[in-house]
């Protein structure tokens, strides 16, 4: 989480700032994703199976940011909480790598979360499991 100097994740690490990470910090420990993410989230659901593909991991990622943060699930590390905000903060930027706007503007963004997605596989299917045996019942009451 936000609150040391390295924020060299990823293959494109200088395009997040620290201010980046608190700002989406802050919104999601308060049970909010900042209007500008739910927008682009929006877009990419609309978009291609990369983009689709994209904003499905985005919703995973808000899930497993949200349940860590509020203590129901408590399997990651502070170094993977980092990581999963940063990659997050990473896809919320229009100007980024490669311009969002541009043709292939999201190229960037679909190989951040590859790469996210790959390195945590074990933590991602874990909180998955952990969603359908605890969140998701809940839903259906």
């Amino acid at each position: 989480m936000p609150g040391t100097e390295d924020y060299s994740h990823g293959l494109h690490g200088h395009w997040v700032s620290a201010s980046d990470l608190a700002q989406l910090a802050s919104a999601l420990g308060q049970g909010c994703v900042p209007p500008d993410l739910e927008d682009k989230l929006g877009r990419l659901r609309k978009g291609s199976v990369g983009c689709q593909f994209l904003e499905k991991q985005c919703g995973v990622i808000i899930a497993l940011l949200r349940a860590s943060m509020d203590g129901s699930f408590r399997k990651t590390t502070p170094a993977e909480l980092k990581r999963l905000l940063w990659v997050l903060a990473y896809v919320r930027k229009d100007e980024d790598a490669i311009a969002d706007y541009q043709a292939g503007g999201f190229a960037d963004d679909q190989e951040e979360m590859r790469n996210l997605t790959h390195a945590l596989q074990p933590l991602l299917h874990e909180f998955k499991d952990w969603r359908l045996q605890h969140q998701v019942p809940a839903m259906w009451k």
